[in-house]
């Protein structure tokens, strides 16, 4: 059965935009792996996609990869900033480059796609992707900075209230980023879901 005319561009949209998505969180992730890799702090694993795990193997250095069965995005998985008994495993000027490595890979990012698109003859509709997915990374690099749990922003804040003596027990630290996760990942589900519903 044929599909329809409207159907296709949107068909076309969502598939542009979760390209995009991908190379923007593929970005932002290795701004954090780049960043873990200088301060030697150990990456204990690299995480593809979202959902069941389709495959999970040894790097051979105390890590692991593992691929998931929806590729969206990426995440790098280091061990807490504290030991159990609270004492720091690493200064905290290490931690706070690592969360910021995330959004300055973005801007970049932005800026090279931005770049290309200025600099390359390219076909119309390459070329506003291109444009899309440069304002769409700067601006989602920003909107992490936000000081919310869940959002590099909202690490950045801990360790700030941490240099000022002002912080949470380990465990408690881990509850509120889970918390803010989720809540981010629901929000951006229902994002998605509207703007699928708007285009059909």
């Amino acid at each position: 059965m044929a599909l329809s005319a409207s159907v296709v561009p949107a068909i076309i949209a969502i598939i542009a935009m979760v390209v995009a998505l991908l190379v923007i969180g593929v970005a932002h992730e290795c701004g954090h792996l780049i960043a873990a890799r200088w301060l030697h702090i150990p990456v204990r694993r690299i995480t593809f996609g979202h959902g069941p795990i389709l495959l999970r193997r040894s790097m051979g250095d105390n890590s692991e990869f593992v691929l998931r069965v929806v590729p969206t995005g990426m995440a790098i998985g280091v061990p807490g900033r504290r030991n159990p008994d609270g004492t720091l495993r690493r200064p905290l000027g290490h931690d706070m480059t690592l969360a910021v490595a995330g959004p300055i890979m973005s801007f970049l990012l932005a800026a090279l796609l931005l770049a290309v698109a200025q600099a390359v003859s390219l076909p119309p509709w390459l070329q506003y992707w291109l444009v899309a997915s440069a304002l769409l990374s700067a601006t989602l690099a920003a909107a992490n900075l936000a000081p919310l749990p869940g959002l590099d922003g909202g690490h950045l804040l801990l360790l700030g209230l941490a240099r000022l003596d002002v912080q949470l027990s380990p465990k408690r630290e881990i509850q509120v980023q889970r918390i803010g996760v989720n809540l981010l990942a629901a929000g951006c589900v229902l994002v998605l879901v509207v703007a699928v519903l708007r285009r059909l």
